[in-house]
């Protein structure tokens, strides 16, 4: 809910606002808009105790003395956290409130207007990203360390401590995340405790589903297309969801909120905005060019209005080259040609060149009795290059060879409504959004000689997924007194991902001729699904919170696909033998599963520390590119087949969990507050679906040879398990963040070799004399024998282990960062070190070639970077970043290696910020 969702004040309302504006006509007078030049807004001395929220508030009006408008029952239930110490009114407040559901809006210099909002993390955020200054303490986490659960949020503040070149930097140094990084391609792929791919994470932005796949080297399989600029902050919820957006989950929810227009039309504004403008600094700027944006927005009670556009340009970079010696012998064929390898080390990596340009808009409408609706439309368009490096006839450089040209737009459209009066039994929301992402890849020959048979001109594939969705739920309150209080959410989803490829591409003569053959790339189809949920928490006292869902996901499947294989008669003859056929698959299919969470926490006396488990159980039916893929899994000239699976069984995870919260305030100062979470997580998924490099097609006589494949089901249970780490400590002065994953354990994959069945063998035979009359007319006699085909249980029933190609080959290496800053100039000068490291998961990269470092094996790297940030004045500031200063050559751990493009060496950049 924005903050000028609510304008209607009742009369019990206003007769509690006038009895809480008696305050002592001698009390300091808080100025709302600071003085051109001032330094800060007013400080006054608070000494307000933990208790209940209302109380708190009362005691906060008097001692600011303002005059705070709230309702009281709707503030039931609700703690406020220990105030004591100097702060301004804006930070004094948000300590107050802490994690509690209540947003506020300044509504004149000495008044201020309390809401409640949902209990659940949106409403959660919706504090955090209205409380946010230049001159806060990073109170908008706050309640990542005080819920009993593994989430996690990136801020507008920490994203700008390191501006992004790819959008998969923003979550570097969150716990537990991680990202399949291609430095050309702008596409985002999100990794929660080693699960991606195919909406096993539903990534979305304000809610709408990113589903967009292409096919490739099964690093990515699920892209979105997002631009920083426009992200007001990032939400992680780690786990499976009884939840809006929580249908076919298994490893999380990471959400990427837009700007709203309520963040610029604080403290009463009826217009507001930002404009940026960055830029790599001189010959360190590595390839930065000029990124910049526009936001401006206007409303008052009746409505709002956000409009804002965005450019991005990037060019080539170079890469590190200080530690070169992690990346082991065999990368790049180190050992056997050094000086092509130290000639790709040193140069710039080509054809990294990029243009992402966007825009954004959202009208809001407040309605009357406390409802509102939204419009919004979201549209980014990006053009990169796909490129790879080739060794040059006399081995001692490397070039770059643009392989296609790419445009990838993405367009989101949504109409958001929400109803939330002066009653505990509604807290409503509803949303539809309709999401197109198209690519456009034209691709350059192959470089086969015309008139060989291998010869496949210039083409260009389009790839789009249209994704539409539906979405409602209601949360009801309840207040049992001494006996505690229940919060129930409840609620549907609806949506549906349709895939339209097409191609001009003409196949080479030999490909036409090679058998058995399956056309077509990525596949059509759709795949709808529905879900109704409802989750129960009930809070008794400030020590046990419990709570318990039970989700209704079902499926349908749809689309068509084949195959083309020899197959014998039941009864054949050693003259006529198997004979081609082309299969068709026609699947619709559907089904329906019950996953149910639930969850326990206590605080064991001490108001600071919080002790939590949780289990859940997730089911993810098979996508559409899982169960139709054909042809090549990527272009080129290979001979590698993928093969189509209609019989692929949904994956079915549970999983648990066990955390520590910690968050104290007052700890070593006044004014200071430490955050901890810690947890151990443990998800366990049947039937996992990966892609198989060797399988067998029914009716082959022999063993599957690489480079035929299909997505199998492991029939072995895959486990990510792990420990994740967060810490916040600040002092106001001085702070530090820290982050660290430690992954546990390993997979194998194992499937069926006729992963369809179909395996057959010759049962028995009967051999006859045959008169026939051959081409020249003469009678002839021959043997002849025939034969009955049987079925091979003993083949079909065979395994084999290890055929796996994509990012699950192994688990993600362990990351972590270390941030430690410090303010100065009355908080307007903000300065840090951020420390980057991964212990890397290649153990013997001194061994191991390129086909396993695709498979994700990462070297060890340590990096550095150091960022400033000083506002000026009230409205402009400034920051410099420098990454990587001690040019390390590294990859981002869980990287896509099949460019073989190392991160970016050390770069220096500037953002010119200026706020009205």
């Amino acid at each position: 809910m924005s903050a000028l969702t609510k304008g209607r004040i009742t009369g019990s309302r206003l007769a509690l606002a006038i009895h809480l504006g008696l305050f002592a006509a001698a009390a300091p007078v808080y100025a709302a808009q600071p003085q051109a030049g001032a330094a800060q807004p007013v400080v006054l001395t608070f000494d307000i105790p933990a208790q209940s929220l209302g109380s708190a508030v009362l005691a906060f009006a008097d001692q600011a003395g303002l005059q705070v408008l709230f309702d009281s029952q709707r503030l039931q239930g609700l703690n406020s956290t220990a105030l004591k110490g100097s702060f301004s009114v804006q930070e004094g407040l948000g300590r107050l409130l802490g994690a509690a559901p209540v947003e506020y809006r300044f509504t004149s210099e000495r008044q201020v207007t309390l809401n409640r909002v949902s209990d659940d993390h949106a409403g959660a955020m919706t504090v955090g990203t209205t409380t946010i200054t230049a001159n806060t303490n990073g109170q908008a986490s706050d309640w990542v360390y005080q819920t009993p659960k593994s989430v996690a949020v990136i801020s507008r503040d920490m994203i700008d401590k390191r501006p992004p070149r790819h959008a998969a930097d923003m979550l570097e140094e969150t716990a537990g995340v991680y990202t399949a990084v291609n430095q050309r391609d702008p596409g985002l792929s999100v990794n929660i405790r080693g699960v991606q791919d195919y909406g096993r994470v539903n990534m979305n932005i304000d809610g709408m589903r990113q589903n967009f796949n292409v096919n490739g080297h099964q690093q990515r399989n699920g892209t979105l297309l997002i631009d920083p600029e426009f992200i007001s902050s990032i939400e992680i919820d780690k786990g499976s969801q009884s939840g809006q957006g929580g249908a076919a989950v298994l490893g999380g929810i990471a959400s990427f909120k837009t700007l709203d227009a309520s963040e610029f039309l604080k403290d009463g504004k009826e217009y507001g905005g930002r404009i940026r403008a960055g830029h790599g600094i001189g010959e360190l700027g590595n390839g930065t060019n000029f990124n910049g944006s526009g936001v401006f927005a206007f409303g008052d009670e009746r409505g709002d209005v956000l409009v804002g556009y965005s450019e991005r340009h990037f060019g080539d970079y170079r890469s590190g080259n200080h530690n070169d010696q992690k990346l082991g012998t065999n990368l790049r064929a180190r050992k056997a040609m050094p000086g092509a390898f130290d000639d790709w080390l040193n140069s710039e990596v080509g054809d990294m060149g990029s243009v992402t340009r966007s825009q954004i808009v959202k009208l809001g409408l407040n309605l009357p009795n406390d409802q509102r609706v939204q419009l919004s439309y979201l549209e980014s368009d990006s053009d990169s290059n796909d490129a790879w490096a080739y060794t040059s006839d006399d081995n001692q450089s490397v070039f770059y060879q643009r392989v296609s040209k790419n445009n990838l737009n993405a367009k989101n459209f949504a109409l958001d409504y929400s109803y939330t009066p002066d009653n505990p039994l509604i807290d409503l929301k509803a949303k539809a959004y309709y999401v197109t992402t198209q690519l456009d890849r034209t691709n350059a020959p192959n470089g086969a000689t015309v008139g060989t048979g291998n010869y496949v001109g210039t083409y260009t594939d389009h790839f789009q997924t249209d994704t539409w969705g539906l979405q409602g739920d209601n949360t009801s309150r309840f207040d049992f007194g001494q006996l505690g209080h229940v919060s129930w959410n409840y609620g549907g989803e609806l949506y549906q991902d349709e895939f339209k490829p097409r191609t001009n591409k003409v196949e080479a003569t030999n490909d036409l001729a090679l058998l058995p053959y399956a056309e077509g790339g990525t596949p059509g189809g759709k795949r709808t699904i529905a879900s109704l949920f409802n989750n129960l928490q009930y809070e008794y006292g400030d020590w046990l919170t419990l709570d318990g869902g039970l989700r209704y996901d079902r499926y349908r499947l749809e689309g068509e696909t084949g195959m083309t294989l020899y197959r014998r008669d039941r009864f054949y003859s050693s003259l006529v033998g198997a004979k081609r056929v082309v299969e068709v698959y026609d699947v619709d299919r559907e089904e329906g599963q019950f996953s149910p969470t639930f969850g326990i926490a206590v605080k064991p006396g001490l108001d600071w520390l919080q002790l939590y488990t949780r289990w859940g159980k997730g089911w993810r039916p098979p996508a559409v590119t899982e169960t139709f893929m054909t042809g090549r899994p990527h272009g080129g000239g290979s001979g590698e087949r993928v093969f189509p699976n209609p019989y692929l069984k949904p994956e079915e995870s549970k999983d648990w969990e066990v955390g520590v919260n910690v968050f104290k305030e007052g700890l070593l100062f006044g004014d200071d507050r430490l955050g901890i979470k810690v947890a151990y997580f443990d998800t366990k998924i049947e039937n996992f679906s990966f892609l198989n490099t060797s399988v067998s097609l029914p009716e082959t006589t022999s063993g599957g040879f690489l480079g035929t494949m299909a997505y199998v089901n492991n029939t072995n249970p895959t486990r990510f398990r792990g420990l994740e780490y967060q810490l916040n400590y600040d002092m106001g002065r001085v702070y530090a963040n820290l982050s660290f994953t430690h992954m546990i354990g390993s997979n194998e994959f194992c499937s069926k070799n006729y992963y369809m069945g179909g395996a057959k063998k010759n049962g028995p035979s009967t051999t006859r004399i045959e008169r026939y009359v051959d081409a020249n007319g003469v009678s002839r006699i021959r043997l002849v024998t025939r034969y009955e085909v049987l079925d091979d249980d003993v083949a079909n029933n065979r395994e084999s282990c290890g055929r796996i190609m994509g990012n699950a080959t192994y688990m993600p290496a362990d990351r972590g960062s270390l941030t430690l800053g410090a303010r100065f100039l009355d908080k307007r000068l903000d300065t840090g070190v951020r420390v980057r490291y991964s212990a890397g998961n290649g153990e013997n990269l001194n061994q191991q070639g390129y086909d396993l470092i695709d498979q994700a094996l990462w070297p060890q790297y340590t990096l550095y970077d150091l960022y400033g940030s000083y506002w000026m004045t009230d409205h402009l500031n400034i920051s410099l970043a420098l990454e990587n200063a001690t040019n390390e050559a590294y990859f981002v751990a869980m990287g896509d290696a099949n460019n073989l493009s190392l991160a970016r060496g050390r770069t220096l950049s500037g953002m010119l910020e200026y706020k009205f």
